[in-house]
Parts: C-alpha cells; structure tokens; sequence
C-alpha cells in the first residue's frame, strides 16, 4: 500500500496540503502555480516521487516538453513499479519525437497494468511511428477491446455505488447523517476490497476512518490491506491503532502478530499469537498463524508440529501444505519439501508460492504439468500484481532450470518490474554520507572504552548473496560456535536508538547522545538476547548481511567483536540479488540499474569503516573460498580466535536450520557452477553496468 509520507509539523508550508494544492491547479490548468508548489516540497522532501510526477505533468501540459522529461525520469526512478508514471513518461517522450524509449515505457505500463487501455493505445502509436504497422493495428484493436471493457467496468462500478448509498439512505433514513456517511463508507470500501481494488478499498476505509476515528473496524481494514500488499511497516500502524481501541478482538490480535511475525519482531508475535491459540484452541486460523510466526522465527520443527494439527482437522488446507513444505527447507529435509509443495500445487494448482519454491529448488520447469496453471495463471490479465510478480519468478526459474536464459530472464524482468516499490538512490547517499560524518576516527577515539568488553559476538555482513550463508556454515560446523541466522537486532537497534538515548534526533545523528553508560547498558541487553539463542557456546555468529551499513555502531558498543564481510563479484552478487525476489528492506533489489548505483554505495562505505577500524574486519571473497576451502576456512577461524576443527570442512553435513535464500546451497559441497555466472546473461545487464560505473540509467 503506497503512501505519502511527509513531515507536517515544521514551520514551513505543509507538504501535504501543497501536493494537494498542486493536483487541483493542474485540474484548472494552472501549471505554473503546480509547478511551483511541487518545487517548495522537493527541495525540502527530495524522495517524493509523487512531487516529482505532478511537477513533470504540470510541465508536459505548459508546453515545456524538455522540462517534463527529467521530472517524470525522476519519479520513474524512484517508482518503477508504478504504471501512471511510465505512461507520463511515455507520453512526453512520444512528444519529442523518441519513440523507440517511449515505447518501452508504454510497454511496461501494460506489464503493470494488463488493463490498461491507455498503455495499449501508447505501443500502437509508436508501432506505428515506427512503422510497425501491422502491430500497430493489433495492438489498436486490443486498446478497443480493453477501452470497452473499461467503460463498462466504471459504468457498473457507478451502478454499485448508487445501489449502496440508495440502500444506506433506504434503511438507515431515520439516523443521523454522520452515521449513514460512516455506514456507506464501509459498505462501498467492503465492495471494493471484494472486487480486487485494494487501494480504492484502502481510501475509502481510510474516508471511514476519518469519520469515526474512535472505531477499529476502519483501521483493522487498512491493516489487513496494507498486509496484503507487504506494508508491513504501514499495516503495524493500523492494526497496532486497531488493537488499542479493541484490545480483546481476537481478528485484530491475530492480524497484528501476523504483522509483527512479517516485521521480524518474533518474541511480540508469538506472545500475541501463543496467547490466542491457548485462548481459543479449536481456531485453526490462529494455529495457522502461529505456525507461520514459530516458522518465520526459525522454529521449524514446532511449526511443523503446528501444521499437521491444522491438516488433522483440515487435510485440505493450502496454507498448512505450503507451510509445512517452506518449513521442511529450513530444517534441511529437502527431498520431503518438494513432496509438499507438489500436493500443494495439486490442491492448488496455480498457487504462487509453491510454484515459485519449485522453481528455485530445481524441480520445475516448462515441461511440467504444473507449469500450464502457471502460464495460465500469468495470462489472467485479473491477476493482482503482488501474486503476478511471484508467478513471473516462478516462471523464470523453471526457464533457466532448463538452460533457458533468456526467456528466464524476462520473467525474472517482468516480475521485478511488478515490484510497485519506492527507492531513491540519492535519499540513500545522504545517509551513507551521514554515517561516514557520524562514525569518523574522533568517534572511535571518543569511545575506545565503551560497551562491553565481550568476544562472544560475530558479524558476518556483505551484500546479499555474497556467501554469507556459506561463511556462517562454516563457522556453525565448529564445536565451540553456534549460527543464529540473520537476527533483526542490530537494525532494530540503529531505528530506536534515538529512544533508548534520549534523543528526538533519527539514527546516526543522535549517536551524539550515546553516553557509556548507555552503551554498557544496551550492549548487556543486545548480549543477553543473543545468548538464548546458545548459553555455552564461546561465539555466536549474527549474519545479517545488511549489517554492513551498521559497522560502527557494532563495534561501539563490542570493540572486541569479529568482523567477517563477504565479497563476491559484484556482477554475479547483483544478478542474483535480482533474481532472488527479496522482500522486507530491499527496495533496490528490483531493478538492475539501482543494484549497480546500491552496489556502489556498499563499496564507498565498506572503504570507509576500513580505514577508520583497521584491522578489525576480516575480508573474505567468495570465489577465494570456493577455490581454496580448507585455507580460508582456517583463516576465519583463527581471526575469531578458535582453534582448527576439520568438520568445519564437512560444512554440509552439519544439521541446523538454516532460514536464508541460501538454506538449500548450504547444505551441499563447494560447487563452481555459481562462478561468472553473470556471463550467460551479458546481453541483459547493461543497466547493472551503467550503475557499477555510477550512471543512472531508465529501462
């Protein structure tokens, strides 16, 4: 669930009100005054892409075609997933004369938004510029054919909200107005979330939220939506509101510790979750959410358990089948997980997720039986984008299965494009920059006593698919080390720092308040939770890759913790960033051109936290380790102070769960396959090139 989110509480004009403004003067043709409205919030609020568009908008209808572009270029980098932007930005370049860009724009629009008359209408245009005609005409046509659907689509969307609001005011004459408004409202926003128009849906439980704000069901709605379109920060909000106003609805406390369980705070979710169950045993949903809750917690084998309880009483349930099979990965029994996603997809043949795991497991491809649902599936122009997306990346994993690259990778395109995320790569800049201001060599100078004094804790951090699962297998194989997987703590702790020091200020820049009593006091707590994860073990492994960005803040508060980062070339790191369909905090992840401009971020500040902590992080390139096991083995051990123990060679056979993209990589050998692997794709990755070399470029 997209939305603006903007300061309002400064002096300044509020942006809010300003981008409203900015909509209703380009209404009236007004587009000086919108153009300047937009400007007055980009300079203070550079990331909203919203700004940018209506800026772009105002310019195209003034007649300042050149003007247009870079504005709507700059919305479209920061939202690529969103299909009203492409069409802009098709639109204005077709002015220009540029068909063969506008047409990859048009193009994608329609990949966004299958019924989109409009993006139809925009490819037979340029096909016909380009002189193309015979497409052009069959692209006309299908325009025609969506065209009509549409207006029939409105003309019955009108005739449902007249028979709603005729019913309201038939049944509900005699109450006052506010309550039928509320009453209305909630109905209208109910037919809308039932006919698939979440975000319709969403405004109008938000409309009914603004008229009754002290009542859950608005908020437990935006909730249950924004969940749905993996808000999960948004849907927190809600339901979090939802559950104040009505601390003892069963649905709501559900609801919130599913969100809280998407958002990695385990230990709420199962509090919430736990207490449900054992309230109201008999309730499959809740088992079945807290099933997911003990799974996405790394409890695989109690989730399990959780799952066949579901399946005693419901043996045709999906989501016990889908997650009995994900659960069964983490816990290595690889073999058995493939048998339950397959009875998945025969309960459910065109289920996403199942198919999607297949792919990635090698054992699907376009010879399957299962493949036809899926293709059929992917040619329902009805389909959701968030269900659409995961169905194109089961669709290009079970293409490159069979050597098929290229069609692979248009799926893998096409289903990253489906992504409707936000990412601005010069809002990220600025906090690298902050952070490289912030924990300069006077900062560590400052602090040398500080925190705890422990070596327990090592951090394994790189990119995403660097070998950081590899090098935690590794370590895990030793006597004396125990993995906890990629533990959330360090990142939740830079988001409440701020608190927990007393300072209004955001992260880095309220680490001026960090005293060493309070950095005594946090490392304790952070030291404490990772020791249940193992009591005796003389080092605990926390490998959350995106640790990287939070290396002084570690060795703040553990100047004697380990420092292992993970290096692998860039071009086979990016790639397979992009094609493991990550979710959560990895907005970059899904176009190749803010990978490579990412990429070059992680590089500057990995050469900064070098230069102000030498020595203390150890440099491990993945293609070292595949080449030469034993020695870099050995080396990592020694750099964490253990002594040399040959099953860390036999990593493979060591049996713990694993929760990672890489949880069925891990438990085999070393393999080459994974090297240069970038090369089968060379033609495709010209946008990853221009950003590793720093230029930004729009596909």
């Amino acid at each position: 669930m997209d939305t603006i989110a903007l300061d309002a509480t400064s002096d300044k004009p509020n942006p809010l009100t300003l981008l409203n403004d900015a909509r209703s003067a380009v209404r009236v043709g007004q587009y000086d005054q919108a153009e300047q409205a937009c400007q007055t919030i980009v300079d203070e609020h550079p990331d909203q892409s919203d700004a940018w568009f209506l800026m772009g908008i105002a310019a195209l209808r003034g007649g300042k075609t050149d003007l247009a572009i870079p504005h709507l270029r700059r919305a479209v980098e920061m939202r690529r997933g969103y299909a009203p932007y492409r069409l802009a930005l098709g639109q204005a370049l077709m002015k220009t004369g540029d068909a063969e860009r506008a047409l990859t724009h048009f193009q994608n629009a329609l990949i966004l938004t299958p019924l989109s008359h409009e993006a139809a209408l925009g490819i037979s245009t340029t096909l016909r510029q380009l002189g193309r005609t015979e497409e052009s005409a069959t692209c006309q046509k299908h325009a025609l054919s969506l065209l009509r659907r549409h207006v029939a689509g409105r003309f019955f969307d009108r005739l449902d909200m007249k028979r709603v609001r005729w019913t309201e005011r038939l049944t509900n004459i005699t109450r006052s107005s506010h309550t039928r408004d509320y009453k209305v409202a909630m109905k209208l926003a109910q037919r809308l979330e039932c006919k698939g128009q979440h975000i319709s849906a969403y405004n109008e439980f938000s409309h009914a939220n603004g008229l009754t704000p002290d009542a859950a069901g608005p908020l437990h709605a935006m909730g249950r939506l924004a969940f749905e379109a993996e808000n999960f920060i948004l849907s927190e909000a809600h339901l979090k509101d939802a559950h104040t106003l009505a601390p003892r609805n069963p649905d709501i406390r559900c609801d919130y510790g599913r969100t809280l369980s998407r958002m990695a705070r385990h230990d709420d979710a199962l509090r919430y979750l736990e207490a449900l169950h054992a309230e109201a045993p008999e309730n499959l949903r809740y088992l079945l959410s807290l099933g997911w809750a003990r799974y996405r917690a790394g409890q695989s084998q109690r989730a399990i358990s959780d799952f066949d309880v579901v399946l005693e009483q419901f043996p045709r349930s999906v989501e016990a089948h889908y997650g009995r099979a994900r659960a069964l990965v983490d816990a290595g029994q690889v073999n058995e997980a493939k048998l339950w996603f397959h009875r998945t997809i025969l309960l459910a043949p065109d289920h996403a997720g199942a198919l999607r795991e297949l792919g990635n497991l090698k054992d699907l491809n376009p010879a399957d039986a299962a493949f036809e649902a899926l293709t059929g599936a992917l040619a329902n122009p009805d389909v959701l984008a968030t269900r659409r997306s995961v169905l194109e990346m089961a669709a290009g994993a079970a293409h490159i299965n069979c050597n098929s690259h290229k069609a692979g990778f248009a799926h893998y395109r096409r289903g990253n494009l489906l992504k409707d995320v936000a990412f601005d790569i010069e809002t990220y800049r600025g906090f690298v920059d902050r952070l490289i201001t912030t924990f300069d060599e006077e900062h560590f100078k400052r602090t040398t006593a500080n925190g705890s004094d422990t070596d327990i804790p090592v951090f394994v951090i790189g990119m995403p698919r660097s070998g950081t699962s590899l090098v935690e297998q590794i370590l895990a194989s030793h006597s004396l080390v125990h993995g906890a997987g990629e533990r959330e703590n360090v990142l939740q702790l830079a988001d409440h720092l701020g608190r927990l020091v007393n300072d209004s200020r955001a992260y880095p820049d309220c680490l001026d308040s960090l005293t060493s009593e309070h950095s005594q006091q946090i490392a304790e707590d952070f030291l404490r939770d990772l020791r249940h994860t193992d009591p005796k073990a003389m080092r605990i492994v926390d490998k959350m890759p995106g640790n990287f960005h939070h290396i002084g803040l570690i060795a703040s508060l553990f100047p004697k913790a380990q420092i292992i980062h993970c290096q692998r070339d860039p071009r086979d790191t990016c790639l397979s960033i992009f094609f493991g369909d990550f979710a959560g905090s990895h907005p970059y992840s899904y176009d190749l051109n803010n990978l490579g401009l990412y990429y070059r971020e992680y590089e500057r500040l990995m050469a900064h936290w070098h230069r102000v902590l030498p020595g203390r992080i150890l440099d491990v390139a993945y293609e070292s380790v595949v080449e030469d096991q034993e020695n870099w083995s050995r080396k990592m051990l020694s750099f964490c102070g253990l002594d040399w123990e040959s099953a860390c060679l036999e990593f493979h056979k060591t049996q713990r769960n694993v929760r990672t993209r890489s949880n069925v990589q891990v438990r085999q050998p070393i393999y080459r396959s994974s090297l240069a692997r970038w090369k089968s794709y060379e033609d495709e990755l010209q946008p990853l090139l221009d950003g590793l070399e720093g230029r930004t470029s729009i596909d």
